[in-house]
């Protein structure tokens, strides 16, 4: 399955416009650095970090940094995108 490919072919949405949202927030994730967004999508599903630091070869304190920045900028993304 294709990372978070789950989010848009849900069966229950929690809101009518649950599918529409969950799609514009991974247009918004494509606005993530592509070495951070990759281990943002892994943790995300559920690996650790240790297991995506191991997966991309690099140090796990490599992992964690590009994990924090990659919070940092989809946090600031939507902030931009709520006008906050």
């Amino acid at each position: 399955m294709a990372p978070l490919a789950h989010v848009a072919r849900q069966e229950r949405v929690p809101s009518p416009h649950g599918e529409v949202e969950a799609r514009a927030l991974l247009d918004l994730l494509w606005l993530v650095e592509p070495r951070e967004r990759k281990v943002l999508i892994l943790v995300g599903e559920g690996e650790q970090v240790s297991e995506v630091a191991r997966s991309l070869g690099v140090s796990i304190g490599t992992a964690f940094g590009r994990l924090r920045r990659a919070r940092s900028r989809f946090a600031a993304v939507l902030m931009r995108r709520h006008g906050r």
